[in-house]
């Protein structure tokens, strides 16, 4: 599949950050629905449970001796109060007995609230990652070919599962908000005048290292070109390493595999580094402010040294919470990128896709005929690029239509717009007088059979392969179909028969046993039209032969075009049509345009001979 000028995307306007960042949480919370709120809900209470743990440690330094004798402050009321309405005595063993309590409450509810983050992150990727690979499946045939399955490839391995992972860095980033909220709100119930000092140190650390953030997603931007890059090559690589090891030059796909990877390591690391200058400068603007935070305390505000205690406490644990949305904020940074390559590609899948196939596929009949009606068609829509040019045709049912012409001419185009793959820029296409569109293409491409020059085989059983066309064929239609393509003898002689593995791509099998097996697989199917295009061309002389024997034992039994480079191929051809520059420059049958003076195919044949 070849690649467009913006790999992955086809869209050259990019989203800005702000827009990526928005469309991406829309996106989870459309998935998680209610589990998203549940989360969020068991967020608040862990750091509910948290705090009401830091507020127990005033009594339970009251109660050991700490700060003096017991400050009637509003915490140290508001517990006493609660401990009297619950019957309980104001003891150490009491305080250290509630506090263990809500300790492990709030453990086992961080227990389930993992659990559940865990299942959200890991079904919101596989949700993006089905919703992406079903949209590439519906998508139309004209945008397939213009896809790079690079692209596909990298975008569902790669992309999705670094979006899944800014998903997790999403959800701690909401928890470390909500705790921070939480310790902020206890400790303006000490000391509302250290708790704003605390807060502006806060601020002030946030900006001075807003330059990293910035620098962080540039990196991101950067990595996530590499990565693209990286995928092209290995998979350009892949597709050419025979014909680099027969030039003996495959060191150099490594060479140049190995600087794509090395440069993608060196964005990488940068990245880190910039992360962890983040986490280096915060942990010094923290040290800063607690020095700051003390000696303000000590020098011009008065409070309880249990208050005091606490207040330091509560910075203690705010700080990393402070440094740790900052290192959420630059790695959802880092992956949003990444998001933003998955979203254009789906959308640009499901804004070319195909009509929804009915809700039962129902197989036709081709009692009359297949007729072009001034059929033009253009890639890229415009009419000054046309590859077919106001065709007209009829392909009679139970007859043999062959289409010849110079290479470029529109045989493949005009195969594909029969197959309903394509939609013609003009004109119409009718299958026994009903127009080939909506709902019905799906109808008849379940009633064709289709045999590409290019055979393709699964890596699976000879089994495995013919029932992909037909899933609850029986034994005995299988071998038929397989003695209809003349496959029957080297099937039998396999080392296990219909269930020997043919290994990838079919490697254990001749090009002219690919080809029989690729016949018998559209013959299972029971067509009532049988494409063969240019299937015979890649062969030798006598593969070709046994083939063409198959085909012909098959004369008049269901309707035949054959797309054919060899001419010697079509002499039984019931009909001959040849393309030239898009146009139908010739139709007749073998013997009067073989014997037509100056005419295209006569030249064409002249040539092959």
């Amino acid at each position: 599949m070849p690649g467009g000028p913006v790999p992955g995307t086809g869209i050259g306007m990019q989203p800005s950050g702000s827009a990526t960042a928005k469309s991406y949480l829309l996106s989870f919370l459309r998935y998680a629905g209610a589990k998203a709120w549940i989360s969020l809900l068991i967020m608040v209470l862990l750091g509910l449970s948290e705090g009401v743990g830091l507020i127990m440690l005033i009594p339970f330094l009251h109660l050991i001796g700490f700060g003096g004798a017991e400050k009637t402050d509003g915490i140290s009321l508001l517990v006493r109060e609660l401990f009297d309405t619950s019957g309980l005595p104001l003891t150490l063993p009491a305080v250290l007995s509630v506090y263990v309590v809500i300790l492990s409450v709030h453990a086992m509810i961080g227990r389930y609230q993992e659990s559940l983050n865990a299942r959200l992150i890991m079904g919101y990727t596989q949700y993006m990652q089905d919703r992406l690979y079903a949209a590439f499946a519906r998508v139309g045939w004209l945008c397939f070919t213009q896809t790079s399955g690079a692209d596909v490839i990298r975008v569902v391995t790669n992309d999705l599962i670094r979006a899944g992972l800014a998903t997790q860095r999403l959800l701690e980033l909401i928890a470390a908000v909500v705790l921070t909220v939480i310790y902020i709100c206890v400790a303006m119930t000490v000391s509302w005048i250290m708790t704003m000092f605390t807060l502006a140190c806060v601020s002030i650390i946030f900006l001075i290292l807003q330059p990293l953030n910035k620098q962080a997603h540039r990196l991101s931007e950067e990595l996530q070109k590499k990565v693209e890059d990286m995928y092209w090559v290995a998979t350009e690589h892949l597709g050419g390493m025979k014909i680099a090891k027969s030039y003996n030059l495959e060191h150099e796909h490594a060479e140049s595999f190995s600087a794509i990877t090395n440069q993608l390591a060196e964005k990488a690391v940068r990245f880190f580094q910039v992360d962890a200058g983040t986490r280096m400068y915060h942990q010094i603007g923290a040290i800063v402010a607690l020095s700051s935070f003390f000696y303000l305390a000590a020098e011009f505000v008065t409070i309880p040294a249990t208050s005091l205690l606490l207040v330091v406490f509560v910075f203690a644990r705010l700080s990393p919470k402070v440094s740790g949305i900052q290192h959420f904020m630059q790695h959802i940074s880092n992956s949003l990128p990444a998001f933003r390559e998955a979203s254009l590609m789906l959308s640009r899948f499901e804004a070319a896709a195909e009509s929804p196939s009915p809700p039962v596929v129902r197989p036709v009949r081709l009692e009359s005929s297949v007729r072009f009606s001034r059929v033009s068609f253009s890639y890229d829509g415009g009419m000054e690029s046309l590859s077919l040019r106001k065709v007209d045709l009829v392909i009679r049912a139970h007859e043999t239509m062959a289409i010849v012409g110079p290479s470029g001419s529109g045989k493949t185009t005009l195969a594909d717009l029969i197959l309903g793959l394509l939609n013609p820029t003009e004109g119409t296409i009718l299958i026994d007088d009903r127009p080939l569109e909506g709902e019905w293409v799906h109808n008849w491409r379940s009633s064709i059979g289709y045999v590409p020059q290019e055979t393709f085989l699964f890596h699976d059983t000879v089994r495995g392969n013919l029932l992909w066309a037909k899933r609850d064929a029986a034994e005995e239609e299988i071998w038929t179909a397989i003695r209809l393509a003349a496959a029957e003898d080297f099937v039998s002689a396999l080392p296990d028969g219909l269930d020997t593995v043919l290994g990838d791509r079919g490697i254990r099998l001749s090009g002219g046993e690919r080809q029989r097996i690729a016949l018998a697989r559209a013959l299972l199917r029971k067509p009532t039209l049988l494409l063969l295009d240019e299937a015979t061309s890649a062969l030798d002389t006598e593969n070709e032969q046994r083939i063409q024997e198959a085909i012909e034992g098959l004369h008049g039994e269901l309707t035949m075009v054959i797309i054919a480079h060899r001419l010697s191929t079509i002499r039984r051809a019931d009909g001959i049509v040849v393309l030239d520059g898009g146009r139908v420059a010739e139709a007749g049958t073998w013997e009067s345009l073989a014997h037509k003076e100056g005419g295209r195919f006569r030249s064409l044949l002249e040539r092959q001979m």
